[in-house]
């Protein structure tokens, strides 16, 4: 067989395979390299990354990153691209299992924003702008990508400018939009249509907004010592309830002893959470918040509550060695009516997840015999 022959055979190979055509600009060969991508059925495994035409990556294994990324990718892969004469590196990163991004870094001449949206439309797929920065032109921007038999995806772009001649590209997969980093949220909004007011995103940081939340839920001195449910749902916090109202429920095996429970969901700054408030058939006694997802540690959320006016005090930590901390806190101040808090901090590398439980009526559950009092044991 001829070379040439033979390349034609590889190419047509290719070509059925994964529908991927050779266009005629860098910007229609960017946008039928997304598309092949996220008509791979994502997320997919670390080996379906070799079936993507003019891309190079290192051996498999995935690498084990020492520290998981903000968006909690804790694997990653190298790689290089060839996408319309221009050189890209690349960096697919994910689960230990499937890969869940695919970071590209163009460093050669731009493929420039509105080209590459461009490109994306006149390969059949929408190209929808869904977050942007609050400042037009000053960050990255993420479109909402769809199309036929293809999996919900993004694609952010942050371009190329003055002192920064490289723009990078972010694809990932799903129906939501990838979640700020918190230093991130007042300078993004998902206001972006022509001559709204680009809002931002949130301009409290996902920590500050569960002290605010906690804070506000505290019953006031002044008035019954619990409120009713009534006033819980109408709580400006966020907090989405069900509908249908407290409905009877036993929660004794997780070692809640209320009757009556209301469900409910709240998303701070791109962080979400479930919640249940429990409490007899007239008044609320106890919030739960569990988060649903890891987020970087460091935050002290606490800390804000103090800052608010609340007096905080360690009265109880939870046994040691064990994979979360489960420390009690009262809060207390001149306008509030006593209150205990419990702190549940689970680590994973530099991740953690939080969850609360917040006693309205200040009492504390039955102490487990390995709990700690302050200043004994390392409390």
């Amino acid at each position: 067989m001829s070379p040439h022959l033979a390349g034609a055979t590889a190419l047509t190979a290719i070509t059925l395979l994964t529908g991927f055509q050779r266009p005629q600009t860098p910007s229609q060969e960017f946008a039928a390299f997304a598309k092949s991508y996220l008509g791979m059925g994502l997320p997919t495994n670390w080996e379906r990354l070799e079936k993507i035409p003019g891309f190079k990556w290192a051996a498999l294994p995935p690498a084990a990153l020492h520290n998981c990324l903000p968006n909690g990718d804790c694997f990653a892969r190298q790689g290089t691209a060839t996408i319309g004469g221009k050189n890209l590196t690349v960096v697919a990163s994910g689960a230990r299992t499937m890969v869940m991004n695919l970071l590209l870094r163009n460093i050669s001449t731009a493929f420039g924003e509105a080209a590459v949206v461009d490109a994306f439309k006149e390969a059949g797929l929408t190209a929808d702008l869904a977050r942007c920065p609050v400042g037009v032109g000053t960050g990255t921007s993420w479109y909402r990508l769809k199309g036929d038999r293809l999996a919900p995806g993004f694609l952010a772009i942050h371009p190329a400018g003055s002192g920064r001649p490289n723009e990078g590209f972010v694809v990932s997969e799903g129906d939501d939009l990838p979640t700020l980093q918190p230093n991130q949220l007042a300078l993004y909004t998902e206001q972006c249509a022509p001559g709204s007011d680009r809002k931002p995103a949130s301009t409290a940081r996902p920590h500050e907004s569960i002290a605010s939340a906690v804070v506000a839920l505290l019953v006031p001195a002044a008035g019954p010592a619990l409120y009713g449910w009534d006033s819980l749902t109408k709580t400006s916090i966020g907090i989405r309830w069900s509908p249908d109202g407290p409905k009877p429920y036993d929660l004794r095996s997780q070692g809640d002893p209320n009757p009556n429970m209301l469900a409910g969901e709240v998303g701070w700054g791109g962080r979400k959470f479930s919640v249940m408030a429990t409490g007899t058939p007239t008044h609320v006694k106890t919030i739960h918040l569990e988060e649903q997802g890891l987020h970087p540690k460091g935050e002290h959320m606490l800390g804000v509550v103090y800052e608010k006016g609340i007096a905080v005090r360690l009265v109880r930590c939870g046994p040691v060695y064990t994979e979360s901390t489960n420390n009690w806190y009262s809060l207390s101040s001149a306008t509030t009516r006593l209150a205990n808090i419990k702190q549940s901090i689970r680590y994973d590398g530099n991740q953690v997840q939080d969850n609360y439980e917040l006693r309205l009526d200040g009492t504390l559950p039955p102490r487990d015999p390995r709990d700690r009092n302050p200043g004994a044991n390392s409390c």
